[in-house]
């Protein structure tokens, strides 16, 4: 049984929550503040962590900080208001696993939560957070783990750049697969933009597959929509790079 930690200063929220949870066999530590969180953290160590943002003396973006600080590998789940994309971004920028919103619907919480322990099995195995493969339509780079700034070395073979480390691939299209399981932080969204780029520089179409909808928002409000389509599958996405450059 996996332990996580819910922080919430709403105490009908927590009940619900760990009530919840209970039910989908997690062993439930509750806080009712920001500082209780942290110090239930230092107890017990969680590798799961689900936290409101918005909570009175120490807020959840300031626990996010401090439990990536001790814990960076921790799965942190962070609880936004609704439609509140800013307060997203600035989670996400902390490195921040995944974000829901409220009202928090089961379905939504089910969803993060296998995302999270997905990564958390990924990372078990050691698993790189991104690959590159090809199909007789694009480059596909398929991010399948926590997506960052400092992942950008893996998008290489032998030394040699993601667009030209393959035979016969010098004008196919980009395709950004981010898959069920991914978690793309600021800086990982900020190292899209630079390979989009690179790919738009040198004439290739780009489109974005995404199926998670809470990161399709993420990324309209960094402007990568700007730069290349966004679809919610990775068929979608084909089928438009098919059509523009067809």
């Amino acid at each position: 049984m996996r332990s996580i930690l819910v922080i919430d200063d709403e105490h009908p929220t927590l009940v619900m929550f760990a009530l919840l949870l209970e039910a989908l066999g997690y062993d439930v530590i509750t806080a009712a503040d920001g500082a209780a969180g942290l110090a239930a953290f230092e107890r017990h160590r969680p590798a799961l962590v689900l936290t409101d943002i918005k909570m009175p003396g120490i807020d959840g973006l300031e626990v996010l900080r401090r439990i990536k600080a001790q814990s960076p590998a921790t799965e942190v789940i962070v609880i936004t208001g609704h439609g509140d994309v800013d307060l997203a971004m600035a989670a996400l920028n902390l490195k921040a696993s995944d974000f829901i919103d409220k009202p928090i619907s089961q379905a939504a919480l089910q969803t993060a939560l296998r995302r999270s322990e997905e990564r958390i099995g990924r990372l078990a195995a050691s698993d790189n957070p991104a690959q590159v493969r090809h199909t007789a339509d694009a480059i596909v780079l398929e991010i399948t783990g926590t997506f960052s700034g400092a992942f950008r070395c893996d998008l290489t073979d032998a030394g040699k750049p993601l667009f030209t480390h393959a035979p016969g691939v010098t004008d196919k299209p980009l395709l950004i697969n981010v898959s069920e399981c991914a978690s793309i932080n600021g800086a990982g969204i900020t190292s899209l933009g630079r390979i989009i780029q690179e790919a738009r520089g040198q004439g290739r179409a780009v489109a974005i597959a995404c199926p998670p909808e809470n990161f399709r928002r993420v990324f309209t409000a960094s402007g990568l929509t700007r730069l290349a389509s966004l679809h919610e599958s990775e068929m979608q996405a084909t089928q438009a790079l098919r059509a523009r450059v067809g």
